[in-house]
């Protein structure tokens, strides 16, 4: 079976009892053990599965701070439409409210210039335009009325918004200092698992360190599989006799026809 490393290690098919420490030559750097380099492989895939995993949540972190980010965003804008509504609410009661003093002070004046008037038909004239002022300052009295109660209602929808984005934003920031110490945490324990790494990988053969990295680059997680009864604990597939006795008898390097990760049986 060829690797990724393009070496040509064969899977053995002889039907011999397992020496208590096979040593085998293969077109590696040197003789090998290839039962204590399977043991160090695994060492290491347990150690490398670790910082898989961290890794994974880590870089999970940048995107769960833009979700809360646009959450955070949406209740600010809901704030802000209700305050911007309510201003403008206000602004129309002003001019409402400056509109009608207006005609007031009008039908005030008119009503002081009636007393003046010697002729009827320039007093039915004036009575009349005081009217009209008096029906279009009962307008605005209704349309001040039913801006009061919008006011009110903008009022609670502001206190209301304010509520949720003060909560939301607690609820926000804790959940940031939590990442923040998870960030902290993760870091530290990487830093340490990582000088693992270096120390286990300094027990591989080279090129078998090669092909488990080319492996693991491809795989993700893990660059070994379990043999489970027949079948190959990496992706499941069925395993023929003679691929099952190889591994088990750990002369040569087996790996997977599906998923190529590289076999090994645990001691009976």
């Amino acid at each position: 079976m060829t690797s990724d490393s393009e070496e040509q290690i064969h899977v053995s098919e002889t039907e011999a009892p397992s020496p208590p420490a096979p040593t085998i030559e293969t077109n590696m750097t040197e003789n090998i053990n290839l039962k204590e380099q399977l043991k160090y492989l695994v060492e290491l895939q347990l150690v490398d599965s670790e910082v898989y995993d961290l890794e994974t949540q880590k870089q999970a972190f940048p995107e769960k701070i833009k979700t809360m980010d646009a959450l955070l965003d949406e209740k600010t804008a809901g704030l802000k439409n209700a305050e911007e509504n309510l201003k403008k609410l206000q602004v129309s009661k002003n001019e409402k409210e400056n509109d009608m003093r207006s005609k007031e002070e009008k039908i005030a004046k008119y009503q002081a210039d009636l007393y003046k008037i010697k002729n009827n038909n320039e007093y039915k004239a004036l009575q009349q335009e005081i009217d009209n002022i008096k029906a279009d300052v009962s307008l605005i009295e209704e349309a001040l009325i039913q801006l009061f109660d919008d006011i009110e209602s903008a009022s609670v929808k502001v206190k209301d918004e304010k509520k949720i984005f003060e909560a939301e934003k607690a609820k926000i920031d804790s959940e940031k200092s939590l990442i923040n110490r998870q960030e902290a945490e993760i870091a530290n324990e990487l830093k340490k698992l990582l000088e693992k790494v270096s120390e286990t990988q300094g027990r591989v053969d080279g090129t078998l360190l090669k092909l488990y990295k080319k492996i693991l680059e491809h795989r993700g997680r893990t660059a070994l599989a379990r043999l489970e009864g027949e079948f190959c604990g990496g992706c499941n597939m069925h395993l023929r006799p003679q691929v099952i006795n190889s591994i088990r008898l750990r002369k040569d390097i087996v790996q997977c026809d599906n998923c190529a990760r590289i076999l090994y049986a645990e001691d009976e």
